[in-house]
C-alpha cells in the first residue's frame, strides 16, 4: 500500500459532521479554539448548538473576531472564555467577568501547551485541504494555534477550501487530526482603511522618517501600520519579521518595495505568525514560497529577532507617561486587549543591530467627558505597564518623534511634552513641575505647532546626511553641548565676547520660539541615542514684523562645508512667505566667513561699520 493510498483512506475514516466531532468535548474540559482569521466558524457554532453534554467548559482563545455566542448570558453555565488576547467579541464579558484574561506573551504561549502548564483537552481548529503528501496547512493562523494542534488530547479540524495553503512550520499531516470536518466558508477579514484621517497620516510619517532602505519592519495590531506602510512606497529593498501580516505588507511586495534582499535571517523571506486582513491578501498568501509562516515562540522570540540587523519594531500604546512608562493592554483598570508580542519585539528590536523600538500613538484620545492627552503625568490607576521606562527608545505622535534611551527624567518629561496636543502641554507643564521632574522655571512658548514640515534631509558633498529641522524644547542638553564644544575664537565671533557661560535659564529660551515671530533651525547629525546638533540659525522678528535680526553658528568641525550657506537659504525662504522683507545682522569684522554667504547669496546687501561692528541688511525677494 503506498503513502498516498494510506493517507487518503485514513481521510475517508476521519470525516464526520461537526456535531459527532463536537460530542469528544465532555464536562469540565478544556478547549482550544483557533485565532483571528483562522477561526473555525462552523465549529464555533456547532459546539454551541450541541454543546448540552459539555458543562462548565473553559475555552481558550488568541484575539477572537467572529461569532462567540458561547459568552452569551444563557451559556453561563456551560462555557467560560479565557483570552490570551481580548478580542472586541470579548471584551464587554471580560470586563463584566463573565470571560477570563491571561496575561502573557505570545512568544511564552507555545511553551505553556507543549509542556502541559495549561493542558488542552480539545483544540479546534481550521486547515487547508490537504495536498498530495496528505498535509494540511495552517494558513493564515500558525502563532499559537500549531502548538495547540500539537499537544490537544483530541484534535478537532475544519477544512475549508478558502483557507490558503501557506508555506513554512505550518503543516500538519492528516494522521494526526482525529476528526475531520468539511465545511467551506469565507474567513473572517480583518479591516482595511483606505483613507486614514490627517492624525493617523502625520503619525505614519513621523514613523517613515525612521525608516531607511533595506530595514526590516515588524509592526502591530491596528489601522496605523498600513498608513505607516503605505509611507514607505519610495523605499528599497524593505524585509518583513512580524507577528501579524496584513493588506499593506502585500501591496508594498506587489510594487517591488518589500524584496528581503538585505536581510541578515530568512533573507528574501517574509515571516510571519498570523495574517489578518481581506481576501485579497489570503489570495496573495497561497502557495506563495516568499511568505514563511512560523509559530510564535519563533517568530516573537527576542533571541531570533535581535539577529536581523536594522529591525524596526513598530507598536502602538494607549498612554506614555514622563517617564516613558507605557500602557498597551488596559485604559485605567479596563482590561483593553493584551500583552501580545508588544514587548518581545521591543526588546528584540533594542537588540538589534541598527535596530529601533517604536512606539506610535495619537497625541489624544476621544473620551465621553472630551480629548484626553495620551501623553500623561501617571498612568491611569490599574492600568498595566507593557514596556518599562528602561525598554522604550522613540515614541511617536502627529506632532514629532520623542528618544527616550538613556535620557534623564527631566529630558524625557519634555521631549514627550514636546510632542504632545498643544492644547494640553501647559497643563503637562505644570504636572511635571509638581513631581519636580523639570526646572521650577521651565518655560514653554505658546506659538504655532512644531512644523514638522520644515524638516529636511541635507546631503554633503562626501555623502553624510544632516537633518534640518525647527528646533524643539527638548534640544537643550544638545544645544548646551554644542555650545561647549565651540572654539573661543567661535565663540567670540557669534557672541561678540559677552556669552561666556550658557545655564539653564538662558539656554531655554533659546530652544522656546513660537514659529511665529522668532524661527529657529537646529543642524542635527545622527539620530536617537547618537544624535547631535551641530549647527543653529535663527531670526527674531522686530516690531514691525516686516524685519528681523538673525544669525547662525556652526560647531568648529563642520565649518566650511556649506552648512551656514544652508541655514541662510532655509531661513530666507521660511521668512519670506511670514511677510519678513529685510533680514539685519551685526557681524565682527574678523567673521569674514559669515560676511561671504551673505554678499554670495545674491540678496541686495547693504553693509555700515560702526563701532568695530558691520552692520548687514539684506533685502529679501518673494
Amino acid at each position: 500500500m503506498t503513502m498516498t493510498t494510506d493517507w487518503r483512506e485514513t481521510w475517508r475514516k476521519k470525516l464526520v459532521p461537526a456535531a459527532v466531532a463536537l460530542k469528544q468535548i465532555k464536562a469540565g474540559n478544556r478547549v482550544f479554539i483557533g485565532s483571528a482569521c483562522g477561526e473555525p466558524q462552523a465549529l464555533i457554532r456547532a459546539m454551541v448548538e450541541s454543546g448540552e453534554h459539555a458543562e462548565d467548559t473553559e475555552l481558550l482563545n488568541v484575539l477572537t473576531m467572529g461569532v462567540a455566542p458561547y459568552i452569551e448570558l444563557r451559556y453561563a453555565e456551560r462555557f467560560r472564555a479565557n483570552a490570551f488576547f481580548i478580542g472586541h467579541g470579548l471584551r464587554e464579558a471580560v470586563g463584566q467577568c463573565r470571560a477570563d484574561y491571561t496575561p502573557i506573551f505570545f512568544s511564552q504561549i507555545p511553551a505553556m501547551f507543549l509542556s502541559c502548564r495549561i493542558p488542552i483537552d480539545v483544540a479546534l481548529i481550521m486547515v487547508s485541504p490537504p495536498d498530495e503528501q496528505g498535509f494540511c496547512s495552517l494558513g493564515v493562523s500558525v502563532d499559537v494555534t500549531r502548538a495547540a494542534a500539537q499537544s490537544a488530547k483530541v484534535l478537532i479540524a475544519q477544512v475549508n477550501s478558502h483557507m490558503p495553503r501557506t508555506l513554512g512550520n505550518s503543516f500538519l499531516h492528516v494522521r494526526d487530526i482525529h476528526y475531520l470536518v468539511e465545511h467551506d466558508e469565507p474567513l473572517l477579514e480583518w479591516p482595511v482603511v483606505t483613507y486614514p484621517d490627517d492624525c493617523t497620516r502625520g503619525i505614519a510619517e513621523h514613523v517613515a522618517s525612521l525608516i531607511s532602505d533595506g530595514d526590516t519592519l515588524q509592526l502591530g495590531i491596528g489601522h496605523l501600520p498600513d498608513a505607516i506602510l503605505a509611507s514607505l512606497n519610495d523605499r528599497k529593498d524593505l524585509g518583513i519579521h512580524t507577528e501579524m501580516l496584513s493588506d499593506g505588507v502585500m501591496h508594498l511586495v506587489e510594487q517591488g518595495v518589500i524584496t528581503g534582499r538585505r536581510k541578515t535571517l530568512h533573507q528574501g523571506k517574509i515571516v510571519s505568525s498570523f495574517a489578518a486582513g481581506t481576501h485579497a491578501l489570503f489570495r496573495f498568501l497561497d502557495n506563495n514560497p516568499q511568505i514563511e509562516m512560523h509559530p510564535s515562540d519563533y517568530t516573537n522570540d527576542p533571541r531570533v529577532i535581535c539577529q536581523h540587523d536594522n529591525l524596526m519594531a513598530i507598536n502602538s500604546a494607549i498612554e506614555v507617561d514622563f517617564t516613558g512608562q507605557a500602557v498597551a493592554d488596559s485604559l485605567g483598570e479596563q482590561l483593553y486587549s493584551g500583552m501580545g508580542g508588544h514587548a518581545d519585539f521591543m526588546r528584540g528590536a533594542a537588540l538589534s543591530r541598527g535596530g529601533k523600538p517604536i512606539l506610535a500613538l495619537p497625541s489624544t484620545a476621544l473620551t465621553p467627558h472630551g480629548p484626553r492627552s495620551r501623553i500623561v503625568a501617571a498612568v491611569q490607576p490599574g492600568a498595566g505597564v507593557i514596556t518599562t521606562r528602561g525598554d522604550v527608545h522613540y515614541v511617536v505622535t502627529e506632532y514629532g518623534v520623542a528618544y527616550l534611551h538613556g535620557k534623564t527624567m527631566r529630558e524625557r518629561a519634555m521631549s514627550l511634552i514636546s510632542i504632545a496636543h498643544p492644547d494640553f502641554r501647559s497643563e503637562l507643564l505644570h504636572a511635571a513641575k509638581r513631581r519636580h521632574l523639570v526646572y521650577a522655571n521651565q518655560i514653554l512658548v505658546n506659538g504655532k505647532p512644531y512644523p514638522a514640515e520644515l524638516e529636511e534631509t541635507f546631503t554633503l558633498a562626501d555623502g553624510r546626511e544632516l537633518m534640518v529641522r525647527p528646533i524643539r524644547p527638548d534640544d537643550e542638553s544638545m544645544m548646551k553641548g554644542m555650545f561647549y564644544s565651540f572654539s573661543e575664537q567661535t565663540k567670540y565671533l557669534r557672541y561678540h565676547g559677552t556669552l561666556k557661560s550658557l545655564p539653564h535659564n538662558r539656554l531655554q529660551v533659546f530652544c522656546n520660539v513660537d514659529y511665529d515671530t522668532e524661527m529657529a533651525l537646529v543642524v542635527a547629525h545622527g539620530e536617537g541615542g547618537h544624535a547631535e546638533i551641530i549647527g543653529v540659525g535663527r531670526y527674531l522678528t522686530t516690531p514691525d514684523t516686516q524685519t528681523a535680526e538673525m544669525a547662525f553658528a556652526i560647531r568648529d568641525d563642520w565649518q566650511r562645508l556649506g552648512l551656514g550657506t544652508h541655514l541662510f537659504q532655509r531661513l530666507a525662504a521660511i521668512a519670506v512667505p511670514s511677510g519678513i522683507r529685510q533680514f539685519h545682522a551685526d557681524v565682527l569684522p574678523e567673521n569674514s566667513g559669515m560676511l561671504k554667504i551673505f554678499h554670495r547669496s545674491g540678496l541686495n546687501t547693504e553693509t555700515v561699520t560702526n563701532d568695530g561692528v558691520v552692520g548687514v541688511v539684506i533685502q529679501l525677494q518673494e
